[in-house]
């Protein structure tokens, strides 16, 4: 589980949330699941197809041991310490990988009407914190995979680790013969103090830290934008709608190099675009910039693989500029800024446990949640997310795409995730269906955002 995690010891096979963790699992509510998804398009042939669902049950059994998904969280008692993961020795794969029923063979539309809505389903964190669906034949050929695991287990970036370990790349790990054993409440109790105790100078020194970054960012103070309202603004509802992009990577970097621009900088850049057509198209567009809810992973060796490192991001998207090379810059700029200031945001968020801080932090976001208000700036989430450059394959079938499905934060409307897979850019897109009936047209406003951004480089 990480060498990070080594002191934080309560009891073999049992690891403590760290608040950041535990933020994902206090944000969610039925509006805004909070788990971390792929759509793996596999080259599964049709002689092969009956045995699909065996051949991935028998791929995760071998596997599941080396990742964190075999654990089942359980509070601690009163809140006075964390809340914890602990181990288990085996999942019933026969409820957590399922076969989703079709006549035929799925098409396109019907593989996203399905992930949509499969994307609604909270996870039981009572059992192992993830659920895979199996999509036997499609009629593009082939099959897929819809794999999400809760957000508090991992990041993207711990996603991306976990998809690694469940591969083919990965050895068959060894099997355990015993579920983790937690302390009686007593000794629970007895050791969280022990803990905080020996943790009481890293907390005064992080208080300090703190304060000197709350200092610091007072130079940064009315620098953001504001998010501005939309008519397609406020809670967000039930309802979802999905589509996917995937783009040759090679493309994506040549028109950056030709402009001057990270392939972040493209990326947000064709949101920005397709967003402002989508908008005008829907006389919806603000006369200030959307903001985006985007991310920075501070993940350093020291902190291990699994857990969230990340630092918020809201950069603007000038999407009251026309010209696209304009837009460019403007968010280059804007995203520059945001950079600046995320080593302060990175000390307010790297902070150790304090006594009763997993009951107070219930109690906060029991308020903050209600009503689907937004808990962080932004209109829309957009994240660039590394991915495998080498080719990957599960249970001996070749991975053709492995498309991001992504979650909406409470109080936004849209998420664009992209994530690299070889040499491809492989995106998804999430939408609340109520206030964007349809992705599809905001992946092709995406794609054709491309071809013009590629006339003017």
């Amino acid at each position: 589980m990480g060498r990070a995690a080594d002191h934080f010891l309560l009891a073999p096979g049992v690891r403590r949330l760290r608040p950041d963790d535990h933020f994902m699992i206090l944000a969610e509510t039925d509006a805004s699941p909070m788990h971390v998804g792929a759509l793996i398009l596999l080259d599964v042939s049709a002689e092969a197809q009956p045995d699909f669902a065996s051949a991935i049950r028998r791929q995760f059994a071998d596997r599941l041991p080396a990742t964190p998904l075999l654990v089942r969280l359980h509070q601690s008692p009163g809140g006075y310490d964390s809340d914890v993961w602990a181990n288990v020795a085996r999942a019933d794969l026969d409820r957590l990988v399922v076969v989703e029923p079709h006549d035929g063979a799925w098409s396109e539309g019907e593989l996203y009407a399905a992930v949509a809505a499969l994307n609604m389903r909270r996870l039981d964190l009572s059992g192992p914190p993830f659920a895979v669906h199996l999509f036997e034949r499609l009629a593009d050929g082939g099959s897929a995979i819809y794999l999400k695991m809760h957000h508090s287990v991992a990041d993207g970036i711990g996603f991306q680790a976990v998809l690694g370990l469940l591969s083919d790349a990965a050895p068959p790990a060894t099997m355990r013969v015993a579920d983790a054993t937690l302390p009686e409440p007593d000794k629970w109790e007895k050791k969280a103090r022990a803990r905080f105790a020996a943790e009481e100078g890293v907390r005064a020194e992080q208080s300090a830290r703190r304060e000197r970054a709350l200092a610091a960012l007072e130079a940064f103070k009315d620098q953001r934008a504001p998010t501005p309202r939309l008519k397609m603004s406020g809670p967000t509802s039930g309802k979802r709608c999905y589509a996917t992009i995937s783009l040759p990577l090679a493309r994506v970097k040549r028109i950056g190099q030709s402009l001057d621009a990270t392939v972040n900088d493209i990326f947000l850049t064709l949101a920005s675009t397709a967003l402002r057509t989508y908008l005008v198209e829907a006389d919806d567009l603000p006369e200030q910039p959307l903001v985006v809810n985007s991310a920075r992973s501070y993940r350093r060796p020291e902190h291990g693989d699994f857990g969230n490192r990340i630092v918020a991001l809201h950069p603007h998207l000038a999407t009251q500029l026309a010209d696209p090379l304009d837009r460019l810059r403007a968010i280059q700029e804007s995203m520059a800024a945001e950079m600046r200031r995320t080593p302060h945001d990175e000390a307010l968020l790297d902070a150790a446990e304090k006594p009763y801080g997993a009951r107070d932090r219930r109690a906060a976001f029991a308020a903050r949640t209600e009503g689907g208000k937004r808990l962080l700036p932004g209109n829309v989430t957009l994240s660039n997310v590394p991915g495998p450059a080498e080719a990957r394959s599960y249970a001996g079938h070749r991975q053709r795409h492995n498309f991001p499905v992504p979650i909406l934060g409470s109080g936004r409307f849209l998420n664009i995730t992209s994530r690299r897979n070889g040499d491809r850019l492989d995106m998804g897109i999430i939408a609340d269906a109520e206030k964007v009936p349809d992705a599809g047209r905001i992946a092709a406003l995406f794609v054709a955002a491309l071809d013009e951004l590629e006339k003017i480089a």
